[in-house]
């Protein structure tokens, strides 16, 4: 009788454990080629798209210009005409257009193949504010950006008192704020005082406010608190002096002269 040899169990274990690391090595190696191999297609396929006209700009379309002119959007942005789209620095054109003092915010976005957008909104001033550096146009939000120097459009209301705008939260700020609250309160289409007449907002040592008229430069002492509720008050008064033809004889307008009283001073004394 034939005995039969056989291998010890942790033998075949430790040939079946090498066989299967070698599996996974050749799997492993196989992998990082076609990899390699996928990446340098890719490279190649990505450098050929850089040279073909196909992503070659054709069309660059630019909205919301007003002030700034279309042909100066672009010199902002940098952005050549016959640019790839896809080597475009969509980040670094938009960051050129907003440094213009007059860009509020710039969009730039693609469509593939070949078109560029450029969305532009630009800054509306509501007023300017004399500083020691000269006239600056300020928007609604009470941002100084830009100064006004003719020939451009300088029909807006004057903030003056201020040598300098400190930060927000200071005592120059929020003076600014209140006389540009005011002056949106003009803005609303009240005939009787429309943004339109008022000529000039002093900002006085304590932080009051003096309205100075575009037609009659009387000054109406407004004070720092409840202006909206002055600013109605005021209109009242105001069509009361034209329908009373004391307008012309007015010299000044205290608004705060006693608890809810206003005080009229008249050149005309009897």
């Amino acid at each position: 009788m034939k005995k039969i040899r056989t291998a010890p169990v942790g033998q075949n274990r430790s040939q079946s454990g090498g066989e299967h690391r070698n599996v996974v090595v050749l799997v492993g190696l196989i992998l990082c080629g076609v990899c390699l191999g996928v990446g340098v297609v890719g490279f190649f396929a990505y450098q050929g798209m850089l040279r073909s006209d196909f992503f070659q700009i054709t069309d660059i379309s630019i909205d919301g210009c007003r002030r700034l002119s279309k042909s100066k959007v672009l010199e902002l942005s940098g952005v050549d005409i016959h640019a790839n789209l896809l080597t475009l620095g969509a980040d670094e054109a938009r960051g050129r257009i907003e440094a213009d003092a007059w860009v509020a915010k710039a969009v730039i976005e693609r469509h593939w193949p070949n078109q560029l957008e450029m969305k532009i909104t630009e800054r509306k001033p509501v007023a300017m504010v004399n500083l020691s550096s000269g006239l600056h146009f300020v928007d609604r939000k009470g941002v100084v950006f830009a100064p006004a120097l003719p020939p451009e459009d300088i029909d807006f209301p004057v903030i003056s008192g201020l040598a300098e705008i400190g930060e927000p939260g200071s005592e120059s700020h929020r003076a600014m704020l209140a006389a540009l609250r005011f002056v949106g309160y003009a803005g609303g289409g009240n005939p009787v005082l429309p943004r339109q007449n008022i000529s000039e907002l002093q900002v006085a040592a304590d932080g009051g406010l003096i309205l100075l008229l575009a037609d009659r430069p009387f000054p109406i002492y407004l004070g720092r608190e409840r202006l909206k509720t002055k600013y109605y008050r005021l209109a009242r008064v105001l069509h009361w002096l034209y329908s009373h033809k004391k307008f012309a004889t007015t010299a000044s307008v205290m608004m705060d002269y006693r608890e809810d009283k206003v005080l009229v001073v008249s050149t005309v004394t009897s």
